[in-house]
Parts: C-alpha cells; structure tokens; sequence
C-alpha cells in the first residue's frame, strides 16, 4: 500500500484513504522508509513525515517499543569501548501520540517587540501518561524487572504530572524496580554506563531524542527496529532509520533493522513468539557467518550488499528449519525439524470473557458433530455463543482444522442495524500457561448472526501437540474487545468485561441416546395462515420434545420457512441439569426422498439455554418459502410436507 512519498507521488497525499483503511483491517504493518529530499520543500500538510504522524493517530497506537542490543559479532562497530558498549540491552518506551510534538495551541505569532515567534505546547494527561507507564512496567516486567522513568521534573510542570503518574502506577507492579532521572543526565549515562539500563519509558520529544541517541551505540542504524502498539487494533513495525535517499538504488543499505522490524511484528503484533526467535536466530547467524553491508563492515568480514545480505538470512532462516545435526553416543544424528503450526501466542494479559472445556475431545470427533455449540454468554448487553468445529476445512483444502465462530443470538438485534464486533479466539497452551489464537471481526445482523469461521489449527496437530490436548481435554476462548452498533448515531458500546464464564463439556464414549421423529403435515395451505404451528410430542432421552414450524419465517426471517426443535416444559428441568446433544432437522423432496437437513453439530442443551431459546433450538432459514413452495422440488406435494427430527443425546455439561 503506498503511504508517504511514494503516495505523495501517485495521489497527491501522504497516507491514502485506502491506505488506513487496509492497516485497519490488517492483523499488522510493517513500514518502510516514507521520507526523502524530494519533498522536503513541501507545505507540513504535504510533507512524508505527515503521513507518519496520521498513521499513528489513525490506528491509535501510542507507545513505541525501541529495542537497542548490541550484537556480539558487531561490539567492535560501536564508537563506545567495548567494555563499554559489550552485552547492552535497553528497551526504550517512548509515549507516541501526546506531548509537545500534538499539543496545542501551536504556531506562529509576534511578540511584543514585533518579533515572528514560533510556539509549541508540551501538554500531557493522565490518562495519556498511565497507559504508557502500564505498557512499560508490563514490558519490563518480561525483561530484567527494571524500569526508569526520563522527564525533566525539576523544570516542567508536565515533567511533575509525569513523575507523579509514574510513581503512582508502580503500585500496581510491585515486582518491577523503578527509578526516576532527569532526560539530560540520562543523555549522559547512556553514552557513560549504558548497561545500567534495561527498560527506559519517556515522553514524545525525550523519547526521540534518547532513542536516536541510544541507536548509535550499537553501531548502526541500520540494525534497529521498533514497534508502535496500541490498546487495542493492529500495531505499527518498522525500521528506525529513514530511507537514505543519497544511496537509493545502489543495492547499498542494510536490510536488518527491516528484518528485525518483521520479526517484532510476530513477537508482539502476532504474538508468534517462536517464529520471531527463528528470524532473531537466522540474523544472528548470518552476523556470525562474517556477512556485512557497507555500514557496519570491518576488515577481516565479507562486504554485500542489501539484496545478499537478505539472502544470506533468508538462507540462515531456512537451514535452520530444515535439519540440524547433533552427536551422542559418539554417533552422528541427523534430526529433522518438524515445524509444528500452531496459533500465535496473545500473551499473559490475554484474558478471554468466556472459556469452553471440552472434555473427551476425542469422542467429539467419534461423533462426528460439524460443531461443539456453547451455552450462551452475557456481555454489554448482549448475548454470545462461541462455536468449535473440530472438523472444518478451508476453501479447495482437504486439511480439516480446528476453527472457531462467535454467534449472537439473532432475536436482541433490530432489523436494519448491524453491529460489528472485534473479537479474539483462542486455545489454551498448557505447556506455556498462555494462551494462543487470532484476532477477527464481523458485522452481524438480522439474517447474518454466525461469524466467519476462524482456523486456529490443524485438527492433526493439535491431537498430537499435547501443550493444547492434555488428558483428551482442550480449552478454547474468547475476548470481545469492541462493539460498534451502527445505528443512526453511530454508537459505540462500552465492552464491559466481568469475570470469565466456564463450561465445562463432556462428551460420552459410549451408551448414547437417540431418537428419531416423522412429522407429516398435511394440510399446510390452512395452517400456514398461522404464524406457528407445533408437531406432536415425542420421547429422548426421558424428556418430551417438538417440532415448531413458522410458515412465513419467525422473527429472523420473512422469506424462508423456520423450524425449531423444542424441549417441552423446559423450566421443569433441574437448574444444573445439561445435556449436549446433536440435533437433525430436514424436509422430505417427496419425489425423489431426498432430504434437505441442517445439522447443529452439538449444541449445550439445558434449562438456562432453552429458555432463552423459549424452549428451542431454531433455523430461521431452512429453506426459502419460494423453493419450498416449488412444484417441481417436491417438498410441498398436495399441501403434505414431511419433515423429520433426528436426536442424539451425547454428553453433559456444567459450570466451571
């Protein structure tokens, strides 16, 4: 997507429309270099770098991630002695958004004398300064535990707000060490004892400077990257340096930081831990294989350029993955690395609203049920199902995975209005004590209340990756991170997270309960004047059940024929008592005795469930009335349908 100069060039702009709209959607950005001489003269509107600033603000990230590690193999590139500059590792914590880079007012004016002035405003709030002290403590808490806070307190009224706010969070982290210092001392030890350092976080302007400042101590700006995150949307990658327009063209730069850029984008964007330590591996490989581009090439290493040197990683990257050799017992073992796909790590913070534990995984599958259908779940005003189908296979790919849909229960919502969800799916990783997935989103409806299915993994390896299957049990989840109801206000719904909702789901290996139901209606001309109409009772399972048809569609539908299969008397039930069942609904083609069915799969079946239902388990669109209504499809012969149920009682469930 074109953004900066190269989008200046094409349409006039910095940052395209089309430009945000796809990092909206996207899961991550990686970004290059957007600036050079070229456009330096333009108004600030026009400018590259402006496009920089609204990709910021359009994607709401505002804590940028800047790691400065010196390599072993480039210790000697520092312009700092070695024993100085040896084994550091500093994260730099910079605030994005605020500051004296957006504050207002801002501006030119005259003073007093007639004089131009030029005026710019350093403004911080405190929630602008608690999100970025809880990004830091957090980052800091996954390194070395310590964390200093730069400002310039003793002079800046912001600086006091900062010191105050800061101080004030690390009550919440108490295993995290913090330590305050003025931004010109810290200039100081950075260049004098820069080891003394592990996580720094700052505001914008110090924050540009320090990391800049930091950046040289490594030797080169061409070997750091950074990452710039949000609370929540994708978050922004790229190499710290700029696009060195003097050597464009000239197979010249250093591809590393870009590289390295790519490898943060799956360690915190994707949460793709492993991977990213592949890339980190193969780069610090390739260093040690005596690979240098131009900037950070000594004597006694091989000089390339930036596409060999992207090669040469490249080729680190996949000699790791292909095999290593180890010896033991004096022999020589060559071992293949089998690369196990698995869902992206979300995180320790990652807490999901609902989770299912399905047990007997194993006996779901015996089943052969399409999907494992949750109890419903209260969130904001709403009610959500998660779904699991163990089974599911893309689009022209024989390869079934384990994917995941969320439902919201089609009769809260109005007909015309859509509300789009942002959500996060999951597994739980025992192995890591973390769990793993993906993010997604979908706009719901009257008639569209089934997310798309997300694959999480393949069915295959999760039967034999046991982090994910453990006594024959799995855990999934998710997180509903924003509602947007787009109605005539555009409203968002404040997403109101209590405490996890459990379900526990047991499937039977044995010993099910069926039953099967023929209904033959006879005279549906006369009673679809009805809005329903009910079949005679019938026994599973020592319960008694129906069938319902609306003939001109139920609330969720006006155009199709809708069927429910219905538990009678449910509030007779027993308050824990829950069964899982899979349930068949279908009409007979009289003409041929085809059937047209629709399956649930295993859906939780219980008191609390059913009543939400009224009793029921619907499909709002079973069939087009048009289709149904069709003489030559031969569901409706002579105003006689048939229609016929098929139960399976499969398992049981509760609360966690």
């Amino acid at each position: 997507m074109l953004m900066g100069g190269a989008a200046l060039d094409a349409v006039g702009v910095p940052l395209p429309d089309e430009t945000l709209a796809a990092a909206r959607a996207s899961d991550g950005i990686l970004l290059g270099a957007i600036g050079g001489y070229k456009w330096d003269a333009n108004e600030k509107h026009l400018k590259p770098e402006t496009g920089l600033l609204d990709i910021r603000a359009g994607l709401g990230v505002f804590a940028n991630l800047r790691p400065v590690t010196v390599f072993p193999q480039l210790v000697d590139a520092s312009p700092l002695k070695k024993d100085i500059a040896e084994g550091v590792d500093i994260m730099v914590v910079r605030e994005l958004t605020g500051g004296i880079y957006f504050g207002r007012p801002r501006g030119f004016g005259t003073n007093d004398n007639g004089e131009e002035t030029g005026f710019n405003t350093e403004i911080y709030s405190v929630s602008e300064i608690d999100r970025i002290a809880r990004v830091a403590f957090e980052v800091a808490r996954k390194r070395g535990g310590k964390l200093c806070s730069v400002d310039k307190a003793n002079v800046l009224e912001a600086s006091m707000l900062w010191r105050k706010r800061v101080t004030a969070i690390a009550s919440e982290f108490p295993d995290v060490e913090l330590s305050h210092m003025y931004v010109d001392n810290a200039a100081m030890q950075l260049v004098r004892n820069p080891k003394q350092f592990d996580t720094i976080v700052t505001n914008n302007i110090f924050g540009d400077i320090l990391s800049d400042e930091a950046s040289m101590i490594t030797g080169s700006i061409g070997m750091l990257s950074s990452a710039s995150v949000g609370e929540s949307g994708p978050g922004l990658f790229e190499p710290i340096h700029g696009s060195a327009p003097d050597i464009a063209g000239q197979d010249k730069a250093n591809p590393i930081a870009t590289i390295l850029s790519g490898a943060m984008l799956l360690k915190y964007g994707l949460g793709a831990e492993d991977a990213a330590k592949r890339i980190e591996t193969a780069v610090a490989q390739t260093l040690d294989n005596g690979f240098r581009t131009g900037d950070i090439y000594s004597p006694g290493t091989t000089l390339v350029g930036c596409k060999r040197m992207g090669m040469e990683v490249l080729k680190a990257l996949e000699s790791h993955r292909r095999h290593r050799r180890e010896e033991e017992g004096g022999e020589l073992w060559e071992i293949l690395e089998v690369e196990v796909i698995t869902p992206p790590r979300l995180g320790k913070t990652y807490v999901p609203d609902f989770k299912l534990k399905i047990h007997d995984f194993s006996a779901l599958l015996e089943t052969k049920a399409t999907s494992a259908i949750s109890v419903p779940f209260d969130l904001s005003g709403y009610k959500w199902y998660l779904q699991v189908s163990p089974m599911h296979k893309k689009n022209n790919d024989e390869t079934p995975y384990v994917a995941l849909a969320l439902i919201l229960w089609p009769y809260m919502l109005e007909q015309g209005l859509t509300v789009h969800a942002v959500f996060k799916f999951s597994i739980y990783d025992h192995s890591n004590r973390m769990y793993c997935g993906c993010k997604a989103d979908y706009n719901f409806d009257f008639k569209n209340n089934y997310s798309k299915k997300e694959c999480l993994i393949p069915l295959q390896e999760l039967l034999k990756w046991s982090s994910f299957l453990v006594d024959d049990s799995c855990v999934f989840g998710v997180e509903i991170l924003k509602i947007d109801v787009s109605s005539p206000e555009r409203k968002e719904v404040v997403v109101q997270h209590k405490a996890t909702t459990v379900q526990n789901f047991f499937v039977q290996k044995k010993g099910f309960v069926e039953g099967t139901y023929t209904w033959t209606v006879n005279n549906f001309h006369e009673l679809e004047l009805k809005n329903f109409f009910c079949s005679p009772t019938f026994e599973v399972g020592g319960h008694k059940w129906y069938i319902c048809m609306y003939p001109r569609g139920d609330r969720c539908s006006t155009d199709c024929l809708s069927l429910h299969l219905c538990l009678d008397a449910p509030n007779d039930l027993p308050r824990e008592s829950k069964n899982v069942a899979k349930m068949t609904l279908s009409i007979q083609d009289q003409k041929n005795g085809k059937h047209v069915t629709i399956t649930t799969g295993s859906a939780l079946l219980s008191n609390y469930s059913l009543v939400v239902f009224r009793g029921s388990w619907g499909w709002p669109n079973f069939i087009p009335l048009k289709k149904f209504k069709d003489p030559s499809g031969g569901y409706l012969v002579e105003s006689n349908c048939v229609v016929k149920a098929d139960l399976t009682i499969v398992g049981s469930s509760n609360d966690g």
